[in-house]
């Protein structure tokens, strides 16, 4: 994985849309809908996570397109395999640029928008029908009906996306500000 593959995830969180997010989870208010249009951009041009990450020890050891995952490994490199691999959710041959890009297309086409506060930290996500985003030739053998992509506004970079089986499956917390 390399350049084109999911972007930096070095780049500070200086988007305009990082701090309309933090704003709105703190007022609460409604976002108008130039402003869900600003985070909606924001969140689908942004990279992937790059950092190293601690890699459970059953996924340890398991090798996708030529790379063996070790007991700490890059971050987008450990969600392709797992989404992959481990949870079968996208097709094998799925790479980490159209994994990420898959997850971009995701957040233009969502059905839903949020935001909130987790570990103390700002979060935007979205959801989508699957359908939306991904063909017949893209789904693995056990996809679920939506898409969730989950974003910092801390650090400006998509932390997660994973198909999910409904909204009561995600873990976004009942407190949450749903935008759209």
């Amino acid at each position: 994985m390399g350049a084109g593959d999911g972007g930096d995830s070095g780049r500070a969180s200086r988007h305009p849309a990082d701090r309309l997010i933090r704003a709105l989870i703190a007022t609460g208010r409604a976002a108008t809908p130039e402003e869900v249009a600003a985070i909606v951009e924001c969140l689908a041009s942004a990279p992937f996570d790059r950092r190293p990450v601690p890699v459970p020890t059953r996924m340890r050891g398991m090798s996708y397109q030529g790379r063996v995952l070790g007991a700490r490994d890059d971050s987008l490199a450990y969600h392709l395999v797992k989404r992959v691999l481990e949870e079968r959710q996208w097709a094998e041959g799925t790479t980490a640029a159209q994994y990420v890009a898959d997850l971009h297309r995701a957040v233009r086409a969502a059905s839903r928008l949020t935001v909130y506060e987790r570990r103390g930290g700002p979060i935007a996500a979205t959801v989508t029908p699957t359908d939306r985003v991904l063909s017949v030739e893209q789904l693995g053998e056990e996809p679920y009906p939506l898409i969730l992509v989950v974003y910092s506004a801390d650090r400006g970079i998509i932390t997660s996306g994973y198909q999910i089986s409904g909204l009561e499956t995600a873990g976004i917390p009942k407190e949450a500000l749903w935008l759209k």
